[in-house]
């Protein structure tokens, strides 16, 4: 430190003179001995409180030159022999983290991303300090996310399983150079850096964020704490003009964050910057401004018109960018490959919406270049809703022209149905379905749904035929808006499941015959909605606006940190584990979110929407959602991922599980919105975080797990797990696109049981789901008993792995006898409603060790009775007068398959389901 060096050198000085006087007065050597005597006791103490001063500066930083630095010289080489080292690639640099935790590090890694990369696990090696991840970082790459991760079930895998997080924020490395190297302790967000191999500890210094929180406020985030004790140490800046500090709301006291209040009113369109003493300069973002009254008042925007709004000839451009200095419209005669054929200033108007109206129509290509703060970046319109390949640039489109013959008629379903529970989704992926079908003339494309007559190689129905006679009443889409992850231009380009949001409003051009025109992607998905409406199947669209494809995307271009939500010190907020999380909650984006599922719903005639991560949203714009939708199509379904999620939102509740009850319908909606039931799907198979995990089905059939299970038959309107819903609100399911398929789980579960074991437990499942309350749910082919080789996370996975396999359809195999089964259960819950009547009472008793007998009652006579048996072992029952049995572990449908009474048996890991003769009538 620069205190105690010159300190040192005055002491030096001082021990030369007294040397040079005993040379010169011998007289006085006495005296002299006397003297350095006591001048030494002096420096002694003098030395010790420079090192008391040196600890307490290190720890308790206060701002000036060389505030919380140390002057400890770096060894050559700090790391042991014998430690694990990376060698160092061309075009990369280095990052290296050291972690100490007081627990083993077998089960602990590092969740790293960055830039356009997923997030990944890396395992720890352990070391002198602990345990240290080195990693190597392309060049370009300025920011590294982290998270250190403990009880993982999977340590360096790509997905999180059972892990837990460390520290509950995200936390960002900077790198410096060819090798970075930070120090990390558990449970500490601060980062550090070390020269003695980790015995010392120097707190990694840095001005965080500088953000405008009012119209003359300016927040601030810096790195270690500091206490500022003069409005002179902080200077606010508007290009070369000083603008005068007038308070510091932490004046005097030690503190990381605070406010930095100003003279004069802050324009949103400029520039200022803020240098704090000893920290640095950092320019001021606008921030927390966004939720100030001033905000609302001032910029937020009711208008419809946003986006490209042709009229014949003319098209005018609107534009949303309260920050923007400049905001220039570019014109291309294509979607990729050309210049700008024109370029012209927009104008800026009210509310912060700019526009420009223009000789141009249908074709016409465009982009935005808008100045912020941040810079000048080019962008796309979130608002458009055609684009070119890859979506890189907007298309001016009139949507008249897009609707395909017949399209009016069979816009809409003409049986739709009332009530959710009489939905049956089937949850299918546009590249899976069709994939593996040979005689498919448009393989992996939209167009494959629109094919009838289509067979497998032993002349079995598949595509919608296929559906047709299985009996499902709706198709769930994996994602079919837009996104970023695969290259349009390229026919043979790797498989994404497509959660990676690029242009909201904009159908997927991979799947369309024509990436590059953007007018084809819409006709085709419209001829794809039109066919499955004509075999009477709805459309669900899975939507994800909880997150973009990275932070940097065109809305945070055209309005930089608006949409997004971030944490104290300026990072992204990641609770949806993906780099970002939207601010559903910030006025303009709840608005474009009840927008474009409304546009969706209007101009492709979808049947649902199913919402990624819903608890990422705030309740009262999924309530928005329900209201604008549902005043479209009351029959429209809208269900999500009700999960509780690490991300806070000031404003409103969370859209989870315990605060969905608190969304209602609206005008003549048939319901409000649904949650996917994980206590159902972990209860009846086991946890999906452990793929040992066993469950009701499958070999831990206790009364907890019985009990799961009847909550969920009830509809989970009743209490005991955390939540409940109303109006059996609730997706009922065994396996989704995520994490392992049914059969891949039962194998993983119950490695050494028998296929006909396994075949049995997946009925009894299926069985149980589809006499249950609520909407039945599954990953598409779960009913011919489709795997993944063990594969639970295949996002960009491989076609072999991701496909389905229609060829396993054929008479005599497993998997055509399952799908048979599955085919008789929907039909007997189609036949019997009350199976699905919300009215309907269910009441049951235990037989001892999770043998159940079920009862309904629909109040008007109608009755049906479950003997479920979940153990390998047959089980003899009595029954209580006669009854039409309608299912037992094999057959299902609306026939009786016999009548019985008195003595039966219920065959091990099966179910025998009754009616009573009022039902038959």
């Amino acid at each position: 430190m620069k205190v105690a060096s010159n300190l040192i050198v005055k002491y030096a000085f001082s021990r030369k003179d007294f040397a040079f006087a005993a040379k010169s007065n011998d007289n006085n050597c006495g005296r002299m001995e006397t003297y350095m005597k006591k001048t030494f006791r002096y420096v002694s103490l003098i030395l010790a409180l420079l090192m008391i001063i040196s600890v307490g500066l290190t720890a308790c930083n206060t701002l000036g030159d060389g505030a919380g630095e140390t002057t400890t010289s770096e060894p050559e080489d700090n790391v042991p022999k014998d430690e694990y080292k990376l060698p160092l690639e061309d075009g990369y640099n280095q990052l290296t983290f050291y972690w100490t935790y007081n627990g083993t590090y077998e089960n602990c890694d590092m969740w790293i991303w960055w830039g356009d990369k997923a997030g990944q696990g890396y395992v720890f090696h352990e070391c002198e300090y602990g345990a240290k991840v080195v990693i190597n970082v392309p060049e370009d790459v300025e920011q590294v996310g982290f998270i250190v991760r403990r009880d993982c079930s999977d340590p360096g895998g790509s997905s999180w399983g059972s892990a837990t997080k460390d520290f509950e924020e995200d936390r960002f490395a900077t790198i410096e150079g060819k090798e970075t190297v930070i120090y990390l302790k558990s449970g500490v967000q601060d980062q550090f850096k070390s020269y003695d191999g980790g015995k010392t500890l120097v707190m990694i210094r840095g001005f965080k964020l500088a953000g405008m929180a009012d119209e003359r406020k300016i927040s601030y985030s810096i790195t270690p704490a500091a206490t500022i004790s003069s409005c002179d140490q902080v200077k606010v800046y508007q290009g070369d003009r000083e603008i005068k500090v007038t308070s510091i709301s932490t004046m005097g006291r030690q503190s990381k964050t605070g406010y930095i209040e100003v003279e004069e009113s802050l324009d949103l369109s400029k520039t200022y910057t803020v240098n704090i003493e000893g920290y640095g300069e950092t320019t001021v973002i606008p921030m927390g401004i966004f939720d100030s009254q001033y905000f609302a008042d001032n910029y937020h925007y009711d208008g419809t018109d946003l986006g490209a709004i042709i009229d014949g000839d003319t098209t005018t451009f609107k534009v949303w960018a309260p920050t923007a200095s400049k905001v220039v419209l570019n014109l291309f005669e294509a979607g990729d490959g050309v210049d700008a054929y024109k370029t012209v200033d927009m104008v800026k108007g009210d509310k912060g919406v700019w526009s420009h109206t223009e000789e141009c129509g249908h074709g016409t290509y465009y982009t935005y270049t808008v100045t912020t703060a941040v810079g000048t970046q080019e962008a796309v319109d979130p608002y458009a809703k055609a684009a070119g390949v890859n979506g890189n640039r907007g298309m001016v489109v009139d949507l008249s022209l897009t609707d395909p013959e017949g399209w009016e008629d069979s816009k809409a379903l003409a049986d739709p149905i009332t009530s959710y529970s009489k939905a049956i989704i089937w949850e299918v992926h546009v590249r899976d379905f069709s994939n593996k079908i040979e005689s498919s003339q448009y393989r992996g494309k939209y167009l494959a749904f629109t094919e009838t007559g289509l067979v497998n190689e032993h002349g079995m129905p598949v595509g919608v035929d296929y559906l047709k006679e299985l009996g499902i009443t709706h198709v769930h889409l994996l994602p079919v808006y837009d996104y970023a992850t695969v290259d349009e231009s390229d026919p043979n380009a790797p498989f994404n499941w497509g959660y990676d949001p690029k242009n909201y409003n904009v159908p997927e051009g991979s799947y369309s015959t024509d990436a590059y025109n953007g007018e084809v992607r819409i006709k085709e998905f419209k001829e794809m909605v039109m066919a499955l409406h004509k075999a009477g199947i709805g459309v669900v669209m899975d939507v994800v606006y909880n997150h973009t494809y990275d932070a940097n995307s065109s809305f945070n271009r055209i309005v930089p940190y608006y949409y997004y939500r971030y944490t104290e010190t300026g990072a992204n907020s990641s609770a949806s584990g993906c780099g970002n999380d939207t601010a559903s909650e910030r006025y303009m984006y709840g608005k474009f979110m009840v927008e474009s599922t409304s546009y969706w719903v209007e101009e492709y005639g979808l049947d649902g929407l199913r919402f990624d991560l819903m608890g990422l949203h705030d309740l009262e714009t999924m309530q928005g959602v329900e209201s604008a939708v549902h005043a479209i199509n009351p029959n429209a379904i809208i269900y999500g991922e009700g999960w509780k999620m690490g991300s806070t939102i000031d404003s409103s509740p969370q859209a989870n599980q315990s605060n969905i009850s608190q969304i209602t319908p609206t005008g003549d909606a048939i319901g409000s919105v649904a949650v996917f039931n994980d206590v159902m799907r972990d209860g009846l198979k086991g946890s999906v975080f452990d793929k040992a995990a066993q469950g009701y089905i499958n070999g831990d059939a206790n009364s907890y797990n019985l009990k799961k299970i009847i909550f969920s038959m009830g509809g989970a309107a009743t209490g005991g797990f955390g939540w409940q819903v109303k109006n059996s609100m609730v997706i009922n399911y065994m396996s989704a696109h995520d994490n392992n398929t049914l059969w891949d789980k039962l194998l993983l579960s119950n490695p050494n049981a028998t296929d006909d074991a396994r075949n049995k437990m997946n009925n009894l499942g299926a069985a149980i789901i589809l006499m249950s309350k609520g909407t039945p749910f599954w990953q598409a082919g779960e009913e011919m008993l489709r795997t993944k080789d063990g594969d639970e996370n295949s996002y960009q996975s491989s076609d072999e792995i991701n496909n389905i396999d229609w060829s396993v359809l054929r008479e005599g195999t497993r998997e055509y006898e399952t799908m048979l089964y599955y085919k008789g259960l929907i039909e007997l819950r189609k036949t019997y409603g009350i199976f699905i009547n919300n009215d309907t009472a269910i009441s049951y008793e235990e037989l001892g060790s999770g043998v159940a007998v079920v009862t309904f009652d629909d109040g008007n006579g109608g009755k049906a009775l479950a003997l479920i048996n979940p153990h390998s072992q047959n089980l003899p029952c009595t029954l209580e007068g006669e009854w039409n049995l309608v299912a037992d572990g094999e057959n299902a449908g609306a026939a009786v398959l016999s009548r019985e009474s008195g003595s039966v048996t219920v065959d091990g890991i099966s179910v025998r389901i009754y009616v009573n003769d009022t039902l038959i009538k």
